[in-house]
C-alpha cells in the first residue's frame, strides 16, 4: 500500500488534471486578504487552472499590490473599477495565461458583497466551472444546512421554511439566481489562506457546494475509474474501517465493483465479493459531503439484488463502525457470529479485528 504522502499526492494530481483549462471564478470578501491568499491562487494557477477574481478596492490599493506581485512571479491582470466587464477580454486575457483581477470601489459588510455580485456576472459570461463566494465564516451556513453539499432542489425545498437569521436572505436568494441563471458549482468558502487549496484539491473539500440537481446512477465500476476508486477507498484505510487493498487486485476484479455516479463525479463504491454460495459486501464507502441522502442505501440495495439476481443464498458484511452496524440492520440484515460466515472468506481474516458480521438471507 502506497505511504498516506504519496496517496495524497495522488489526489492532488488527480484534481490538477481533472480542472485543467477550467475557470474559477473566486469573490473575495471586504475582510480576506489578498496577500495571504495568494499562495493558493498561485498553487490553482500553477495546475493550469484558469482564474478569474474579483474583489473589494475601496482604498484603491490593490493596483500597486498586484504590481508588486507581478515582479515576483505572479502574472495578474488589474482591471479597474470602472472598466466594463467584457467577455472577450477576460478570456484573452485568460488565454495569454494571466489572471484578471475584477475590482469594486463599493464597500459593505453585507453579502452578497459588491465583489460577490462582479464575480457572479463574469462566472455566468465565462460559463465558469466554479464560482466560489468567500467569506469571513462559513460555519453559521453549515450549522443551517446540516451539510457541506446541497443541490438547487434541496436548497428550494429547504426555503420553505425561514431561513435562520444567521443566514443572509439576500445571499440565499443570490445562489438560488446563479444556479438558476447557468453557474453549475457555487462554493461558499472561508476566507484564509488554504481553505481554497483544500476544496480545490481534496475529497472532503472545505466549503459549502451548492449545484444545480445532476442526474445519479449506479454502474459497474471501469478500469478507468481504478484512481477515483482507490482515492475514495483510502480514507475508510487510513481510519482502519476498510481493510487495505491493492490497485492491481481493483483492476483484476473490477467487474466486481459498483459505484454511484453523479455526472462523473464518483461519490461511492463498493464491491460484491464471492464467497462461496454468499456475497460479501465488502470495501463500501461514500464520499463524506455526500453522505445523508440514501446514496448509501441505495448503492447496496443495488448490490443485494444483484447477489440475489445471480442465485446467492446471502450477502453478508462486516464492519468496525457502530454506524454501519445500524445501517446494515436497517437493511434487513441480522448479526451473526463471525465464524458462521463462508470458510473461504475465514481464510484470509484477522479474527483480532474487532468487527461486527451481518448477514441477510434470501428467501427461496
Amino acid at each position: 500500500m502506497p505511504s498516506k504522502e504519496l496517496f495524497q499526492a495522488l489526489e492532488w494530481a488527480h484534481y490538477a488534471e481533472r480542472f485543467r483549462d477550467k475557470v474559477f471564478v473566486i469573490g473575495l470578501p471586504e475582510t480576506a486578504s489578498f496577500t495571504l491568499l495568494l499562495p493558493d491562487i498561485k498553487v490553482l494557477t500553477g495546475y493550469r487552472i484558469q482564474v478569474v477574481l474579483a474583489a473589494p478596492d475601496p482604498q484603491g490599493t490593490l493596483e500597486g499590490l498586484v504590481a508588486r506581485s507581478n515582479t515576483r512571479g505572479t502574472r495578474f491582470q488589474w482591471i479597474p473599477p470602472e472598466h466594463p466587464l467584457h467577455p472577450g477580454e477576460l478570456k484573452a486575457i485568460l488565454a495569454q495565461g494571466r489572471t484578471p483581477l475584477l475590482t469594486s470601489r463599493e464597500a459593505g459588510q453585507e453579502y452578497p458583497s459588491p465583489a460577490h455580485r462582479l464575480a457572479g456576472k463574469a462566472a455566468q459570461a465565462l460559463e465558469a466551472h466554479k464560482l466560489f463566494l468567500l467569506l469571513p465564516d462559513t460555519s453559521p451556513w453549515q450549522k443551517a444546512l446540516g451539510r457541506s453539499h446541497v443541490t438547487a432542489e434541496e436548497l428550494a425545498a429547504w426555503r420553505k421554511s425561514p431561513p435562520p437569521p444567521e443566514v443572509s436572505t439576500e445571499l440565499l436568494n443570490f445562489i438560488e439566481r446563479q444556479l438558476a441563471q447557468g453557474v453549475s458549482d457555487l462554493v461558499l468558502l472561508d476566507g484564509e489562506p488554504t481553505q481554497l487549496f483544500r476544496e480545490v484539491f481534496t475529497y472532503d473539500g472545505a466549503g459549502v457546494l451548492f449545484n444545480r440537481t445532476r442526474q445519479p446512477h449506479i454502474r459497474q465500476a471501469r478500469v478507468e475509474d481504478i484512481t477515483n476508486l482507490m482515492l475514495l477507498i483510502r480514507p475508510g484505510v487510513e481510519e482502519g474501517r476498510i481493510l487495505p487493498v491493492e490497485e492491481n487486485e481493483v483492476e483484476e476484479h473490477i467487474h466486481q465493483y459498483w459505484v454511484y455516479d453523479i455526472e462523473g463525479d464518483l461519490v461511492g463504491v463498493a464491491r460484491l465479493k464471492p464467497q462461496g454460495d454468499q456475497a460479501e459486501l465488502a470495501q463500501f464507502t461514500t464520499l463524506s459531503r455526500y453522505r445523508g441522502r440514501g446514496r448509501a442505501k441505495e448503492l447496496a440495495q443495488r448490490l443485494i439484488d444483484q447477489a440475489r439476481g445471480q442465485g446467492y443464498q446471502a450477502v453478508f458484511a462486516l464492519s468496525v463502525d457502530p454506524r454501519m452496524w445500524a445501517f446494515f440492520q436497517g437493511l434487513g440484515f441480522q448479526e451473526v457470529p463471525r465464524e458462521t460466515l463462508p470458510t473461504s472468506w475465514k481464510k484470509g481474516y484477522d479474527f483480532l479485528r474487532p468487527s461486527k458480521a451481518f448477514r441477510l438471507h434470501f428467501k427461496p
